[in-house]
């Protein structure tokens, strides 16, 4: 299907003044966040009732399209809209009405098979190609190939809105989707904030003494210097496997780096001073231990939260019961977030979920009754 692949201003700014008076609009975002230190918004890729095409976000200023996505009279169709909307969302400043998504769609009709080559070969017959799926989109030129595979995310989503949209409505489900997808589109943008204590996180950390804490620590902040001045992402500078071998032998490690499985001619040639470096300042830094847990509970505390997982688990089957009986998955009926307040709440009637963030007006008045009744039912059996 024939496409415009837009990388100049003008041309951009007359897509949008057509766009203004179209119906519809059918979405999809490229980003290369595989590839560089901070993510940007490489391509936007656009479809509509008389037009398809490929916007280079790196090229243009896309703000003008903020208009288009405040406008309640089109409707912005995704697949997967939460992520493509907080992608938009930290690119520049805009915000989203009447939204369509047609995985979170598939979701509420009880589709397993969500990822979008599979319901576009499923339901319209097409196979899509996924071959530059994880290609750098931050790279130019972009080859045509890289732009066929980019608008094809964008031309069945209209077809496939429409087919789910129909399904929703037969069974009476459209006006409930509509209040989660209002939901999604207030979501708040991606924003990637460094911790310098994330190497508390790192898989094998606690096998570490404190000497070898305080090496990983160094290890962590210096690598993230180093990923920003080359605008890589931090796993592409060293691995976090790397760090921790280091960090279990660092006086080896400052005689001889070479010895250590993953650091390679390059890793070696392109990083070796600063890694020697970080070791060092982490050999004389004071020790580092890892965060006091918190003491075992008293009895009480102990029965609190224990009840608190039981309600957990009876909220997760009552979720379970509800999904197969109304063909849904059961991440569409509700999501573990809300269970879990809930279940912290143990409330006692419908009116205390109604401030419960992620419930919605619909879910409310179809759930917050039945809800309400199971954890009644279990606490009597307890």
């Amino acid at each position: 299907m024939p496409y415009t692949f837009i990388d100049r201003q003008s041309d951009f700014d007359a897509l949008v003044a057509k766009l203004s008076s179209h119906k519809y609009l059918s979405i999809d975002t490229e980003s290369n966040s595989m590839y560089v230190h901070k993510e940007q918004l490489c391509l936007v890729q656009l479809a509509s009732e008389h037009l398809n095409a490929v916007v280079d976000s790196i090229a243009v200023d896309i703000k003008g399209l903020a208009p288009i996505f405040a406008n309640k009279h089109i409707e912005k169709i995704f697949h997967s809209a939460e992520s493509d909307i907080r992608t938009l969302k930290a690119a520049m400043p805009c915000k989203f009405e009447n939204i369509f998504d047609v995985m979170l769609a598939a979701k509420y009709l009880g589709i397993k098979r969500c990822g979008l080559d599979n319901m576009v070969k499923e339901h319209i017959g097409i196979e899509l190609n996924k071959k530059f799926q994880k290609a750098d989109w931050g790279r130019r030129p972009l080859m045509k190939e890289m732009l066929d595979y980019a608008i094809g995310d964008v031309l069945y989503l209209h077809k496939l809105r429409t087919m789910f949209a129909e399904e929703l409505n037969k069974k009476g489900k459209l006006e409930e989707i509509k209040g989660e997808f209002a939901e999604v589109a207030v979501l708040e943008p991606s924003r990637s904030v460094f911790d310098p204590n994330g190497f508390f996180r790192i898989r094998e950390a606690r096998q570490l003494n404190g000497r070898g804490l305080a090496v990983l620590r160094e290890l962590y902040i210096c690598r993230e210097a180093a990923a920003k001045e080359r605008n890589r992402p931090p796993f592409k500078i060293i691995s976090e496997d790397l760090m921790f071998r280091l960090a279990t032998a660092p006086k080896e490690a400052i005689e001889n780096l070479s010895i250590f499985k993953g650091m390679s001619t390059y890793v070696l040639a392109n990083h070796g001073p600063w890694i020697k470096d970080a070791i060092q300042l982490g050999l004389k830094a004071p020790e580092v231990q890892f965060p006091k847990r918190a003491q075992a509970a008293a009895p009480d505390k102990h029965q609190h939260f224990e009840g608190i997982r039981e309600r957990f688990k009876t909220l997760k089957a009552w979720r379970l019961e509800t999904a197969n009986r109304r063909n849904m998955l059961p991440e569409a009926v509700l999501g573990n977030d809300i269970l879990e307040k809930t279940a912290l709440i143990n409330p006692k009637t419908a009116e205390q979920l109604k401030d419960v963030k992620g419930f919605g007006p619909e879910k409310f008045v179809l759930y917050a009754d039945e809800m309400v009744k199971v954890l009644h039912h279990h606490s009597k059996k307890v």
